[in-house]
């Protein structure tokens, strides 16, 4: 009896293990490609404008390899490329995530054979009928710019364009649940109406430009987060704020408001929308736009809204924003009083002038030093003509008696001030990171522009009299 129960354990322990190892993968994707092996393949999804690796996988002497996994992988279009990045396909990974592919390097769309997914068996279908049609194409364009019949060339190629739309149609009829038929959809670009007559007769010149504007995110569905791993959807999101919008902070804004709206409770979107607009406006190279990140950064990172950030990201980001919120462009400039080379206390404040330039510099900075010359130059040619003041704040406190031979050396005609006792945060105030760096200000100390070049300020002040004039115009 005693053996026996042994017995008995060990298999009951056997086929339990058994039964372990035979549980089914969440995901089991298998690939035959013929012209490959024995080297390394990676699997990589969209997301955005980038392309993320998901996993690696080794070719074996036949062309096979797979990629599994306990988890399934979130909807969207997926590729599998070489190491050498010269050669990829793409394929669709949603429902069934089960099923194997196999091809010819030589041509992966025409050769694509699929067991498992009918989805990606619909793909390449497309993918072969598109691949066709781009080839007729191609030769209708030629003949219509140059061939004996023109006119007969371009008949045939809107007769293309329209078989291709019709297959389009079809194929979301057939297959509206599908990614494939949303990123058909997402695709469309709005048909614009025939323009309507105002009241005075004449047509509404900007109606085209609102319609378009209005209509661009019609086919987008907002609610499918598979969209955010496919080609469509950056590009979209990209052209809507950067040409329909209006390139101010105020603006922009209400786009991004707008878009994060229209993500609703979709995670996959919203986190794509808010984190996409939120680092693209921290790092924008134009000037201003700081504010869509402070507006993004204190509406929508919270420990509620956005899950995907640490909580040590989340103070960072906030902690940022409330850095940047009191020097952007319109706010009033945070106070500073630094004494000068006398010795007496002088805030920027006080100076009675329509125009009051900051300007962090540090006198060993091989770049103040190329700067400083020609900003020299700039306000004296100015100074006459503007009523212009810099107050010039030393970044070096290493030498006082250097910084009084720089300017007496090069003559720095206006007010020039250093942090002698420490009594200034104006490092962290005004986001010195680097030098040099000016910040532009109005009579009411309000900043009209940041961290910008001498070269610029005539162009800055020119575009600041003319809004300040239209302004009174319009009132």
């Amino acid at each position: 009896m005693k053996t026996k129960t042994i017995l008995l354990s060990v298999a009951i322990s056997l086929a339990t293990a058994f039964s372990v190892q035979a549980a089914p993968k969440a995901h089991e994707l298998k690939f035959t490609i013929s012209g490959l092996k024995n080297t390394i393949i990676f699997l990589g999804c969209h997301y955005g404008d980038k392309d993320y690796i998901q996993d690696t996988a080794k070719i074996d002497e036949k062309g096979s390899f797979e990629f599994s996994g306990d988890k399934e992988l979130p909807g969207g279009v997926y590729f599998i490329m070489l190491k050498s990045k010269n050669k990829y396909f793409e394929f669709i990974i949603d429902k069934d995530q089960h099923f194997s592919m196999s091809a010819d390097t030589v041509d992966f769309i025409k050769s694509m054979k699929v067991t498992g997914s009918d989805e990606n068996k619909l793909f390449y279908e497309y993918l072969n009928y598109v691949t066709q049609k781009h080839n007729e194409d191609t030769t209708l364009e030629r003949m219509a710019k140059s061939g004996p019949d023109k006119d007969g060339a371009k008949v045939k190629l809107d007769t293309l364009n329209e078989q291709v739309r019709r297959y389009k149609v079809g194929f979301i009829k057939k297959h509206s649940d599908m990614l494939l038929s949303k990123v058909f959809n997402a695709a469309e670009e709005p048909i614009i109406p025939p323009t309507p007559m105002l009241a005075n007769g004449k047509k509404d010149s900007t109606f085209a430009y609102r319609y378009y504007k209005t209509h661009f995110f019609d086919n987008v569905d907002f609610t499918d987060g598979r969209l955010v791993r496919s080609p469509i959807l950056y590009p979209k999101i990209k052209q809507y704020l950067e040409r329909l919008t209006v390139q101010d902070p105020d603006s922009i804004i209400v786009a991004a408001d707008y878009l994060v709206t229209k993500a609703g409770t979709d995670k996959d979107m919203f986190k794509f929308i808010v984190a996409y607009i939120t680092s693209t406006y921290e790092s924008s190279n134009i000037m201003g736009m700081d504010a869509v990140f402070v507006h993004m950064a204190k509406k929508y990172y919270t420990a509620e809204q956005a899950p995907w950030v640490t909580s040590s990201q989340l103070v960072k980001i906030q902690d940022r924003a409330t850095q940047l919120d009191p020097i952007l462009i319109g706010k009033k400039a945070p106070s500073l009083v630094m004494p000068d080379t006398n010795n007496i206390m002088q805030a920027f404040d006080s100076i009675k002038t329509d125009y009051v330039l900051l300007y962090f510099w540090d006198y060993d900075c091989g770049h103040c030093q190329k700067e400083t010359p020609i900003l020299i130059k700039w306000y004296d040619s100015i100074k006459t003509v503007e009523s212009v003041q810099v107050y010039a704040v030393q970044t070096n406190e290493g030498s006082t008696a250097k910084w009084k031979d720089y300017i007496k050396a090069h003559k720095l005609d206006w007010m020039n001030v250093m942090d002698i006792y420490h009594t200034s945060n104006f490092r962290h105030d005004y986001d010195v990171l680097t030098t040099p760096m000016m910040y532009l200000l109005d009579e009411n100390k309000k900043i009209i522009a940041k961290k910008i070049n001498v070269e610029d300020l005539d162009k800055v002040l020119k575009h600041f009299k003319e809004a300040k004039e239209k302004q009174k115009k319009g009132q």
